[in-house]
């Protein structure tokens, strides 16, 4: 199965960027900038297209992206990301020993400083622990997840900046498709500011109830109270379990209002 590698990023005046990344597969590249052009290029023996586009938001870049796909694998990536020698070979057999999962998240190992705590054994992942993925841990079977879209009213570039990759996976478990977890490092990220340690806190949680509105489950509310007990240490003590449950309410009928313009 060919991997191929989904990259959303903005502003590139070059094709360096491919380079930096350590790609060293097929790739799709989404540059989202003042022009419109595609260029189809040959890097070390792999197909590349580079794709500028005036178009904005995370979620309009990756479904660019998915939709100029033709790797049998898919792999989500943002331009912070340097990929593992070997990657390619890595995920194409955590396929092959997982023959059930149309999606499986592997280990990002943070460059500058940690990134996530990881289980040291493969998992089956469910409705719960997909609300914890990050988009640039996800490889894809393109012919399983056909027909899904990342939502383009959330995640970065939009009113709410988060999410859309929680989203994304919830409504591929509610299609029937399986996602796993593999123990293996496919990248290191370069920590930078899109971390939600930059977001201010009340667009932190008005996003977040935005995104699990956008997930169309019926236990919403119960999504909203949990997350808001969870995360209770999260930014500025002062701001109170009751305000955080208030702010993603809000968020969650300010994103309705969105969709029904």
């Amino acid at each position: 199965m060919r991997v191929e590698v989904l990259v959303s990023t903005m502003n590139q005046t070059d094709y360096s960027l491919v380079e930096k990344m350590r790609i060293s597969t097929d790739a799709v590249v989404v540059n989202q900038c003042q022009e419109d052009s595609v260029i189809e290029y040959d890097y070390n023996g792999n197909r590349i297209k580079w794709i500028n586009s005036t178009t904005r938001g995370l979620s309009v870049s990756r479904n660019i992206c998915l939709s100029e796909a033709r790797g049998e694998i898919c792999l989500i990536a943002d331009d912070d990301l340097e990929y593992v020698e070997g990657y390619a070979e890595i995920v194409q057999k955590a396929f092959e020993n997982n023959k059930k999962a149309s999606i499986i998240r592997f280990k990002v190992l943070g460059i500058e400083e940690k990134f996530k705590d990881y289980p040291e054994k493969t998992e089956k992942i469910g409705l719960l622990k997909s609300m914890k993925i990050s988009s640039v841990e996800i490889a894809m079977l393109r012919n399983k997840v056909a027909g899904l879209k990342f939502d383009e009213y959330i995640g970065a570039g939009t009113r709410f900046c988060m999410g859309e990759e929680n989203a994304f996976l919830v409504h591929s478990i509610k299609k029937g498709l399986k996602i796993h977890y593999s123990p293996q490092v496919i990248s290191g990220l370069h920590i930078t500011s899109s971390s939600w340690k930059d977001i201010p806190a009340e667009r932190y949680f008005i996003s977040r109830g935005a995104a699990f509105e956008a997930m169309d489950l019926e236990i919403v509310h119960l999504l909203i109270i949990q997350f808001a007990v969870r995360k209770r240490n999260m930014f500025d003590q002062s701001l109170s379990v009751i305000k955080r449950i208030k702010l993603m309410e809000n968020g969650r009928k300010e994103y309705i209002a969105e969709r029904g313009k």
